[in-house]
């Protein structure tokens, strides 16, 4: 039954992630977004990560979600819509790339360190993840929040409206 629930979080994930990729409407583009978080927090919850599952949820589901409407709905899509077809350059450039680090990553989590399990978590773990966010991670993650707003400050003048 677990690799049930398993397949299935899987092929949601992996459909969700196409349909970010590959839909065209901002709108549906957003919701496949968020049916991927919440994919990937289910699979967090099969695997006994409560914590990531939360986290997941509130960081991504409510953060960025919201970030990226306020975007939407900031950016004139007239402007936008002069730049379509344009990334065909880009895609093959990139796919070399892609296919070269998905490889990599395949053989490094069939063969490598990621392959063996570590255990299970407990409220020790919970804990140990929350001191190593708060100290080792708190620069990061503070650049992390800077990058975010200063994406969405480009994008509010890149959409206002020119006089």
């Amino acid at each position: 039954m677990e690799w049930l629930i398993t397949g299935f979080l899987t092929l949601w994930l992996v459909l969700s992630a196409m349909a970010t990729v590959f839909m065209k409407n901002p709108v549906h583009v957003i919701l496949s977004f968020l049916s991927v978080i919440l994919a990937m927090a289910g699979i967090f919850m099969q695997l006994g990560a409560e914590l990531l599952a939360g986290l997941q949820l509130i960081i991504y589901a409510v953060a960025i979600v919201v970030f990226y409407v306020l975007v939407i709905t900031v950016i004139p899509w007239e402007k936008v819509k002069r730049f379509e077809g344009v990334y065909k350059e880009e895609l093959m450039m990139g796919l070399p790339f892609f296919l070269l680090a998905f490889i990599l990553m395949s053989y490094l989590i069939l063969k490598g360190e990621f392959a063996s399990p570590l255990g299970v978590a407990t409220k020790e773990n919970v804990r140990d993840v929350g001191k190593a966010l708060f100290t080792s991670y708190l620069f990061p993650f503070e650049v992390a929040s800077v990058i975010l707003l200063v994406a969405m400050i480009g994008a509010i003048l890149f959409g206002r409206k020119e006089e």
